[in-house]
């Protein structure tokens, strides 16, 4: 199951995080709502993404 970990009206704070995410071998897809786009990570890599989240500072 796939898990919403980050949410961002900005496409370049989506590469920027897709980019950290793969250089730590998680694999991730982004999906585009209306005003946002949501970086989604299966649900047992959850944990390690937010730490990635708060290691890059995004």
């Amino acid at each position: 199951m796939w898990t919403v970990i980050y949410m961002a009206k900005d496409e370049n704070d989506v590469s920027l995080l897709k980019k950290a995410l793969k250089d730590n071998n998680i694999i991730s897809m982004v999906r585009k709502d209306d005003e946002y786009f949501e970086i989604l990570v299966p649900s047992q890599e959850v944990s390690q993404a937010h730490s990635i989240i708060i290691d890059t500072e995004i």
